[in-house]
């Protein structure tokens, strides 16, 4: 009974010490989640290479958001002043306007696109194939040399219950810039997060 006592301390002082000395290690540990988390909910970093697609079905919609760096898609991220640079950029958004093409549905469910919205801020809107207003306002190009690109799919599908897996190969093929496009999924069955890459481009809705 006498040594109980002298145990119990030790016990306790080196639970107490390994508490100190891994509170550091903790604090470096909770920063990094918190800054991964925050950066998580934000615009991506401007990553050549890298995109960043939203997926979400509601209903009968289903609709993706692309945000991406220019460079992916065009090879640059300046104005295109030249006619070879505005021949790219048509091309490119000529591309990305055949939607069902890009993202590859079930057949069952029969989707088709209802609107496509392409926005740059060193970009016309009219060189995007956009139908905007005499006059609209541009947003403001970028003055440290990067540039994005946004664009806004809406599909509408009549049998939504058959839709299982969005393909988005036909946009890894027609953009080799892209390297990996990181998916945030949103459906009334599960939120989930996939990494495409050329080789592995099947987002599971299900």
């Amino acid at each position: 009974m006498s040594r109980l006592p002298l145990t119990f301390s030790a016990i306790a002082t080196a639970l107490i010490a390994a508490s100190l000395l891994s509170l550091p290690s903790f604090a470096a540990n909770s920063a990094n989640s918190t800054d991964s988390a925050g950066h998580h909910g934000n615009h991506p970093a401007h990553e050549h290479g890298v995109g960043k697609l939203d997926v979400a079905l509601e209903g009968n919609t289903l609709t993706l958001h692309l945000d991406t760096p220019l460079v992916n898609l065009v090879g640059f991220e300046h104005a295109a002043t030249s006619a070879r640079d505005k021949e790219t950029v048509q091309a490119m958004a000529k591309a990305l306007r055949d939607a069902g093409r890009m993202f590859a549905t079930d057949a069952a469910a029969q989707c088709k696109p209802a609107e496509i919205q392409l926005q740059s801020a060193v970009l016309p809107p009219a060189l995007l194939g956009e139908k905007t207003a005499s006059g609209a306002a541009q947003a403001a190009a970028p003055n440290d040399g990067h540039a994005d690109l946004d664009g806004d799919f809406t599909l509408v599908c009549a049998s939504p219950g058959a839709l299982n897996t969005v393909d988005a190969s036909g946009l890894l093929r027609a953009f080799p810039g892209f390297q990996r496009i990181d998916v945030q999924l949103a459906t009334p069955k599960k939120q989930a997060a996939f990494q495409l890459t050329p080789g592995n481009a099947a987002i599971p809705l299900n």
